[in-house]
């Protein structure tokens, strides 16, 4: 008898085998919900759950089961930052034949508040945020990784100044890494506030179709944040809050040409192998 697990195996190999090359070339897989069964920094040795999962086995995972080869990295899940482990990884990414396109950073000690972040207006918050961005692009370069991402936590319009002052701080250190810094919608910051802060810092946009309130400020976010984008888009499946289909149309409207980051979630499914298949099936409705 054939496991359950296996046909969701068989069957997302399936879908990645009947897509052109040039629709999967355009998809990444975020390792989010993966993420809850690997070992995370955070768990200080004492995970709650079993970690099955290993983060140097994630390029071989999405190239076999979904065919695709671009990875979105969360910082937290590295168990190493040695430069053996990194190179290690390497090896990895190049037998997989695949690339890591961002590595979101979140340095709070649970969750993603956003509380320690380059744009805290607590200034040693702040500080440690700073440093700690500086050596994840380092990191990121080291992996060829074209981008972070910072959580800016919630922006407050009358008190940017901090927030801008910080990003533009590591901006300019990634810069020269050729590593670039970009943002997600995210809490109640409105799209003009971050629009706004984008422009001031000189970061750019990971346009997320999910963080939105509604669906008119949905619509108007993600034709503000396109255009600042680079080079990675958000996408998760909610049917209860938003409209996928008109969501990532938003984007071929636009003219996006980057790629569309799968950020799957226990709302899809219960197993993130078969959460990351059905998001696939509704993404390459859109894209192809």
């Amino acid at each position: 008898m054939m496991r359950r697990r296996d046909f969701i195996v068989m069957t997302a190999a399936g879908l990645a085998s009947a897509q052109t090359p040039r629709a999967l070339r355009r998809v990444s897989v975020m390792t989010s919900y993966f993420g809850t069964r690997m070992p995370d920094t955070r768990d200080n040795g004492k995970p709650k759950i079993v970690k099955d999962l290993n983060l140097l086995d994630f390029p071989d995972m999405m190239a076999d089961h979904f065919g695709i080869h671009n990875l979105e990295l969360q910082q937290m899940y590295f168990p190493s930052t040695e430069p053996g482990y990194f190179q290690e990884f390497k090896g990895r990414l190049k037998k997989a034949k695949s690339r890591v396109v961002d590595m979101p950073l979140e340095f709070d000690a649970t969750g993603t508040p956003g509380i320690v972040s380059v744009c805290a207006q607590d200034p040693k918050l702040q500080a440690e945020a700073i440093a700690l961005t500086k050596k994840w692009i380092d990191h990121a370069a080291t992996l060829g990784s074209p981008s972070v991402m910072i959580n800016q936590g919630n922006l407050t319009p009358d008190h940017l100044g901090p927030a801008i002052d910080g990003l533009k701080t590591v901006v300019a250190y990634g810069k020269a890494k050729k590593v670039a810094v970009i943002m997600e919608n995210r809490g109640t910051t409105t799209p003009e506030t971050l629009v706004q802060v984008i422009r001031a810092s000189g970061a750019f946009a990971n346009p997320d179709i999910g963080n939105f309130p509604d669906e008119e400020t949905r619509a108007r976010g993600l034709r503000m944040l396109y255009p600042l984008a680079h080079g990675v888009t958000h996408v998760k499946l909610n049917r209860e809050r938003f409209d996928f289909a008109k969501a990532v149309g938003i984007s071929v409207e636009m003219g996006y040409q980057g790629l569309y980051s799968i950020e799957a979630n226990s709302i899809v499914a219960p197993d993130p192998f078969e959460a990351v298949k059905i998001v696939l099936a509704e993404l390459l409705k859109v894209i192809v």
